[in-house]
């Protein structure tokens, strides 16, 4: 049995890398047949990423808005305990992180360190992310362990 896949059989695990391939190229004809195939959208690579994670990080908010709406969990969370939320705040991608709010994505999610959002996008100076982070009532006194 594949660890990475939910329990899903290998032969699964081979299309929930396809998938993530997918996400990171921002191939959304690719990540449309795989969903088609009846892939498990939430499907994790060893470090726990998903392909939501991975799109997140490429700044592909198209695929990203695709997979929200075909069940990815916007809130699946890394073994570093980061979300797809943290990852486009860290990388300043404004369309990313307001279509991950828009999905209700938790605006004050913290990393296994205390790593917030607002956090993230602040020490890297996106402020456009960063103001959009707080009219969407990101709390500026949650505090990194």
């Amino acid at each position: 049995m594949d660890q990475h896949g939910a329990g899903k059989p290998a032969a699964h695990g081979d299309v929930g890398q396809s998938l993530l391939r997918a996400a990171r190229a921002g191939d959304s004809k690719k990540i449309s047949d795989l969903i088609a195939s009846g892939v498990d959208v939430n499907y994790t690579n060893p470090t726990g990423l998903t392909a939501l994670h991975l799109a997140a990080k490429e700044g592909h908010a198209l695929v990203v808005k695709q997979l929200l709406v075909n069940g990815s969990d916007v809130n699946a969370a890394s073994k570093k305990g980061n979300t797809a939320l943290h990852i486009a705040s860290l990388a300043g991608h404004h369309d990313v992180v307001k279509a991950l709010l828009d999905a209700n994505a938790n605006v004050n999610c913290q990393s296994l360190v205390g790593f917030t959002p607002l956090y993230m996008a602040a020490q890297e100076n996106h402020l456009d992310v960063v103001n959009l982070l707080l009219n969407k009532g990101a709390n500026q006194s949650l505090t990194t362990e």
